[in-house]
């Protein structure tokens, strides 16, 4: 049996750059045009235990996301595994926004929740995260269609019915 993925765009679609999740899984979305039944695309506004509860019952999640490092050019695409990211708030559960999705994910493996073993994080470096905006700047607006790709690249290497989907994308 395949794995069961969840390819969940993280953000607020009206505050310019903190959507870039959502317009990647927009972009996901529309390459994959219902070409596997094992991926889930979805769009979530809040972070920590919610997006925990939105991924009991997948094998393997992608979250898509703006980061703000600071240390790369806007518009720079990353993949990196769950474990890679910053934990600030580690341990930290006296409200659920402000839980790290780490930490939510011990609480609900604690729990006994089905969640996927694998989280891996796509994510695109932002500096306008919260400027009240449906659009994004240029140069995260040019990162979709590659994070996208990358999304598509992950899903590719387990689900062969994507070939066609993953080359609609490049």
């Amino acid at each position: 049996m395949a794995d069961r993925w969840l390819v969940l765009g993280l953000g607020n679609p009206i505050l310019g750059d903190d959507g870039v999740g959502w317009h990647v899984a927009d972009a996901v979305e529309q390459s994959l045009n219902g070409l596997s039944g094992t991926v889930m695309v979805e769009r979530a506004a809040l972070g920590g235990l919610h997006v925990m509860e939105r991924l009991i019952g997948y094998d393997r999640a992608i979250i898509l996301d703006a980061i703000h490092t600071g240390r790369h050019a806007v518009g720079r695409v990353s993949l990196l595994p769950l474990e890679d990211l910053p934990d600030p708030v580690a341990g930290y559960t006296n409200s659920s926004h402000d839980t790290s999705l780490r930490t939510a994910l011990e609480v609900g493996r604690t729990l006994g929740a089905r969640l996927p073993e694998h989280v891996t994080i796509v994510a695109v470096e932002t500096t306008r995260e919260y400027d009240f905006s449906e659009e994004l700047s240029p140069s995260v607006r040019a990162a979709v269609p590659r994070a996208a790709a990358l999304v598509l690249d992950t899903l590719d290497w387990t689900d062969p019915s994507l070939e066609e989907a993953h080359h609609g994308v490049h």
